[in-house]
């Protein structure tokens, strides 16, 4: 009991929002139409779930996702070690970060979509460049904290540049890198929706637009409901990834 007690106590903010909301749909103060009751909202999302409609978008955002996701990783990584190892590369690629990091990467959308186009390669684009900002920065200052000692032994014993990197500096910026990894995934689902939501005919955000279109509230509020649930699930995955590599 107390084990089932624990696993719903994580979900207690959760139970309060969703117990707060059938309150004040019960009330009657404001629309149906604005607030449906919670029971018209499952109801919306065990139709939308079993609908052959739902999981071809979902596969089509989850593809955009990891793969803005991915290209990130591949060269955000190397270049926050670089960047912590370099100080003409530092100096090259600091301004670059430090300027563009406030700058909303959505703003130059419409320029992207005229150099990739309407399809998945201009969000694969602009995912990746809201993802590798939070990933070099967090590698930087990981790499940064790498313990001295440790980069003078491997020297020592005899370890090349590539060797260096592998086994020293991954391994020691491992943390890190999950924490820059855990800010970004987020930031793709919340992209890849949104330029679905302003440029595409498939994805989730597509889905949640044509929703939008029908004044349906209780069938957008299900499809926020599974953006929801995917992004915890992202979550929860690169947690388990993280349990694997970052055992220590």
């Amino acid at each position: 009991m107390s084990k089932v007690w624990q696993g719903i106590s994580k979900f207690q903010s959760l139970i309060l929002i969703a117990v707060l909301w059938q309150v004040v749909a019960m009330t009657h103060l404001f629309p149906e139409q604005l607030f449906p009751d919670l029971k018209i909202i499952f109801i919306s999302l065990f139709e939308l779930l079993t609908s052959a409609e739902l999981w071809p978008n979902i596969s089509v955002t989850l593809y955009r996702i990891f793969s803005g996701f991915f290209l990130a990783a591949l060269i955000g990584i190397p270049v926050g070690i670089f960047m912590s190892r370099s100080a003409v590369f530092d100096n090259i690629m600091q301004p670059i970060f430090t300027a563009g990091y406030p700058i909303p990467r959505v703003a130059i959308y419409p320029i992207i979509v005229l150099l990739f186009g309407l399809g998945s390669a201009s969000k694969i684009f602009i995912i990746f460049l809201e993802c590798i900002f939070p990933i070099v920065v967090n590698t930087y200052y990981g790499a940064k904290r790498v313990d001295r000692l440790h980069i003078w032994s491997g020297t020592n014993m005899g370890a090349n540049d590539r060797q260096l990197f592998w086994k020293v500096f991954i391994p020691g910026t491992m943390p890190a890198i999950f924490t820059g990894f855990r800010i970004a995934l987020p930031i793709a689902v919340v992209i890849a929706v949104l330029t679905e939501m302003i440029s595409s005919n498939n994805g989730i955000g597509y889905l949640l637009t044509y929703l939008s279109a029908s004044l349906s509230q209780s069938k957008v509020l299900a499809a926020v409901i599974i953006v929801s649930t995917l992004g915890y699930l992202l979550d929860r995955l690169l947690l388990l990834i993280r349990k694997k590599f970052v055992y220590w």
